[in-house]
């Protein structure tokens, strides 16, 4: 059974996030407390000034437990949300929890970038909106406003390799399926050729052609079973080696930026 939020209005704020959120439709599994428990997760997230701090204070009290009280600093907010996320929500989605936690752990992140290193984070304060971290740490407004933009020249790095990286996928997954055919071809012609020529010079011409064709065609089909699996071995290697290189490319771009300032 689903349960369908509402569509509502954009809230009175300053936050892009919020009013993007709100007016967002989401689909969540209505059985009471899994509802709950996403809700929560996008309030204490990205939903702090919609009439819900008590709620939002509630769940970062539960994210910061694991700390037993000691300071949280803004860097670790993340870390602790995301083991918070991916053990209590619950929604009916085919996607992992890595996947349906990572954009609300995201936008913890860049709130907190607004956020001075040394500051202990308390849930009231992880629970304020951008606006009201300005006010509260209005010395750090420039260096979060700078952060904020290298934050997105590097996301603007990531989504063109992810774009890259895509595209390259789908074209050299082609590569690889048409040479594995054809090699399988080969392979299956070349064996068969051969073992066809090696059991009549084994056997002599008297022997029985029925048997020997048995024969070598259980060989055909197993080579050919089993360059289908070294087909599917590859496209799984070539999308690891596709990871391996956008990783790659990220940090050779990333040293040529910080060259590019020097």
């Amino acid at each position: 059974r689903q349960l369908a939020l509402p569509v509502l209005p954009p809230p009175p704020s300053t936050n892009p996030l919020v009013a993007a959120a709100v007016r967002r439709k989401m689909r969540l599994t209505a059985d009471g407390p899994q509802a709950t428990v996403l809700l929560s997760a996008i309030v204490a997230a990205i939903l702090p000034s919609v009439g819900a701090a008590s709620a939002c204070v509630d769940t970062y009290t539960q994210v910061f437990k694991p700390r037993k009280g000691a300071k949280v600093a803004p860097s670790e907010v993340g870390a602790l949300y995301t083991t918070w996320c991916k053990k209590n929500m619950k929604v009916s989605s085919a996607k992992s929890m890595d996947e349906l936690c990572a954009p609300l752990v995201r936008k913890v992140e860049d709130k907190m970038l607004w956020v001075p290193p040394s500051t202990d984070v308390t849930p009231e304060i992880a629970c304020e909106g951008v606006d009201k971290l300005k006010e509260r740490f209005p010395e750090h407004v420039a260096v979060a406003e700078a952060r904020m933009k290298d934050a997105g020249a590097q996301e603007a790095i990531k989504k063109q390799l992810l774009d890259k990286a895509k595209a390259m996928k789908g074209q050299l997954e082609t590569v690889v399926r048409e040479s594995v055919t054809t090699w399988g071809k080969s392979l299956v012609e070349d064996l068969g050729t051969k073992i066809r020529t090696k059991t009549l010079e084994i056997l002599g011409p008297d022997s029985a052609e029925a048997p020997r064709e048995a024969l070598a065609k259980t060989l055909g089909d197993a080579a050919s079973l089993s360059s289908r699996g070294i087909e599917t071995k590859l496209l799984q290697k070539l999308e690891e080696a596709i990871g391996s290189w956008a990783k790659e490319a990220a940090k050779e771009k990333a040293k040529d930026a910080k060259a590019s300032e020097l």
